[in-house]
């Protein structure tokens, strides 16, 4: 090998190097910052009388334009199932689901908002205390207090739910029951 492979060689090296500790100083200085964060936060907590006021948490950057986005923000704690994930069966949560992926069965968090995102797609049965949809249900979608139906959702079946919202844009080929006080369907709307 002559003297400039060598120096290629030499060359790519050193920025190899380079980048890697780029990529450490990165870290590091967030690591720090975090430790400074929660050094000031425990201070302000441990002194008896607060003479400043605590720190706000920044919100969550998720909504666009509509506020599409926001309504389907994904939960802080919760099952998540992601967009290349596929599951046939049953899925029984009592935490809130967001679903990115397809699920081919039931899903039930009768305590918890569950959201199906635009990417999701769920055949069978959706039950929660509040169902967002921004993606596609086939079979019967169950709200214990409210569906929402979001621009993008395309909806096959049936929705039971006591309150029901629809976005424009929102493609529905249902039949609409709401529940009564004695928790006998009514049907409301046939489309």
């Amino acid at each position: 090998m002559g003297i400039q492979a060598w120096f290629i060689i030499l060359g790519v090296g050193a920025m190899m190097l380079i980048v890697l500790d780029g990529k450490r100083g990165k870290s590091t200085q967030r690591i720090a910052g975090l430790s400074d964060r929660l050094q000031h936060l425990s201070a302000v907590n441990a002194s008896p009388t607060r003479s400043e006021p605590l720190e706000e948490v920044p919100p969550l950057e998720t909504a666009d334009a509509t506020g599409v986005e926001a309504a389907l923000a994904p939960p802080l704690s919760g099952s998540r199932i992601g967009a290349a994930t596929r599951i046939a069966g049953k899925v029984i949560a009592d935490e809130p689901v967001h679903i990115k992926g397809h699920v081919t069965g039931t899903v039930i968090a009768p305590n918890h908002t569950v959201s199906v995102t635009a990417t999701g797609y769920v055949t069978s049965y959706v039950e929660g205390s509040g169902v967002e949809i921004d993606g596609h249900v086939v079979g019967t979608l169950k709200a214990n207090t409210k569906a929402t139906l979001l621009a993008r959702a395309h909806i096959q079946g049936v929705i039971e739910a006591p309150r029901l919202a629809c976005m424009p844009g929102a493609w529905l080929q249902v039949e609409v029951a709401e529940q009564d006080r004695r928790n006998r369907p009514k049907v409301a709307m046939v489309s």
